[in-house]
C-alpha cells in the first residue's frame, strides 16, 4: 500500500512563529508507524523523511550517530489521543527553510514516509468525487453552476454567475466548447452541509485519469485546476 496525503506547517506560539509540524493521519499505523516505535529523522532538500528504524538495532549510539551525520534526530512515534502523531519543531525545521503556514504534499509507503514543501499556491487533494466546506469560501454554494473542460492532464472547473438564470445560453457555450455543465449539490453530515459534485468520467479519461486517482486542486474564488502531481518537479 503507498499512497500521498497534505501536510501543514504550523506554530509553536503566535508571538514567534516558531515553525511546528504535528502530523496525524489515520494511516500511520498501517505503515509500520505505530506508538513507541523509533524513526529517524532526515532532512531533504526542499523537505523531509521519516524512516521507520529496524527493530533489530545492534548498536544504537551508531544509529544515533549516522542520523545526527545528516542532520536529523531519533525520535519516537506518540499515541495522541485516538490516533497516532510524528511531531518535529523549531530549528529541524527552520533549517530546510519551512516556517509557519507552509503547505507538504507527503508520499508515503510501508516504513517511508517523505514530505517536500508545495508552491505557495493553495491546494487540496481530490477524487473524482470533489468534496467540502471549502468549495463554499469559493463561491461554490449550492445549486451553483459550474463548467467542466478537460484538456491532457488538466480539468478546470469554472463557477459561472447566476449559471441557473442564465441556463440557456451556457447550454449552447457548453455544447460548443465540449464542456460538462454541473450544479454543485449538498448533503448533511453530523450537523453541516458538506458541497459535493463529481467530474464526468468522460472529462477524467480526456485528461488521462483513473476514476479512483488522486488529485491535486490549485484553486482561487470560482476556479479549480485539477492536476497529477509531478513527483520529479517537486523533489521526490
Amino acid at each position: 500500500m503507498a499512497g500521498i496525503d497534505l501536510a501543514c506547517i504550523t506554530r509553536i506560539k503566535r508571538e514567534t512563529s516558531s515553525p511546528r509540524l504535528n502530523f496525524q493521519a489515520g494511516w500511520l499505523g498501517d505503515m509500520g508507524f505505530v506508538a513507541g516505535v523509533l524513526v529517524q529523522f532526515i532532512p531533504e532538500q526542499n523537505g523531509l523523511a521519516f524512516v521507520l528504524c529496524d527493530e533489530n538495532i545492534h548498536k544504537y549510539s551508531q544509529l544515533d550517530k549516522s542520523t545526527k551525520d545528516k542532520g536529523g534526530m531519533l525520535m519516537q512515534v506518540y499515541g495522541y489521543r485516538d490516533g497516532l502523531q510524528l511531531c518535529v519543531s523549531n530549528s529541524l525545521l527552520a533549517g530546510i527553510g519551512l516556517v509557519y503556514g507552509d503547505n507538504l504534499i507527503v508520499r508515503y509507503e510501508y516504513g517511508l514516509i517523505r514530505m517536500r514543501k508545495l508552491p505557495k499556491n493553495t491546494v487540496k487533494l481530490v477524487t473524482q468525487h470533489v468534496v467540502g466546506k471549502w468549495l463554499g469560501e469559493l463561491g461554490f454554494i449550492p445549486d451553483a453552476v459550474l463548467s467542466v473542460a478537460s484538456a491532457p492532464c488538466l480539468i478546470t472547473c469554472t463557477l459561472h454567475e447566476n449559471g441557473v438564470e442564465n441556463t440557456t445560453q451556457l447550454v449552447k457555450y457548453a455544447r460548443a466548447n465540449k464542456l460538462a455543465l454541473l450544479q454543485v449539490q449538498k448533503k448533511w453530515y453530523k450537523s453541516s452541509v458538506i458541497l459535493w459534485f463529481d467530474i464526468p468520467p468522460k472529462h477524467l479519461e480526456k485528461a488521462g485519469f483513473a476514476t479512483d486517482e488522486t488529485l491535486l486542486a490549485t484553486y482561487e474564488h470560482g476556479l479549480i485546476k485539477l492536476q497529477k502531481p509531478d513527483f520529479v518537479q517537486l523533489g521526490f
